[in-house]
């Protein structure tokens, strides 16, 4: 060589600078993937802390949702409930009925006896 080095001397050097390089890029690589590792496992822990609040809420409103429905009356209940008001609603009716024919032969039977004695006078 023109600096005076051996060529195998030469060689040396350039394969001990490149091992040098590659366990530099090795190592700067190993440490990069230990924290995209970390940075994943951290974001699964939260993924999982924001679902298990997002269950909890979920779950709080279905037990809202069965105390609710705890509340409300039966169908059946309602149904009957209404169907006795439709009949005492029915019943007024015609009781209101009733005492209105009841007034108007009230009013007719009394117009009679005047005309009767309208007519006997």
């Amino acid at each position: 060589m023109s600096d005076g080095v051996p060529l195998k001397e030469h060689i040396e050097r350039l394969l001990s600078e490149r091992d040098r390089q590659y366990a530099q890029r090795f190592d700067a690589q190993e440490k990069a993937v230990a924290s995209a590792l970390a940075a994943a496992k951290e974001a699964v822990l939260k993924a999982e802390a924001a679902s298990d609040r997002r269950f909890e809420s979920v779950n709080e409103f279905r037990q809202t949702l069965t105390d609710q429905a705890a509340t409300f009356a039966p169908r059946a209940e309602v149904d009957l409930r209404f169907a006795s008001l439709e009949k005492d609603r029915d019943h007024s009716a015609g009781r209101g009925a009733g005492l209105n024919a009841m007034w108007g032969y009230v009013v007719g039977a009394a117009g009679l006896v005047v005309a009767v004695v309208a007519l006997l006078k």
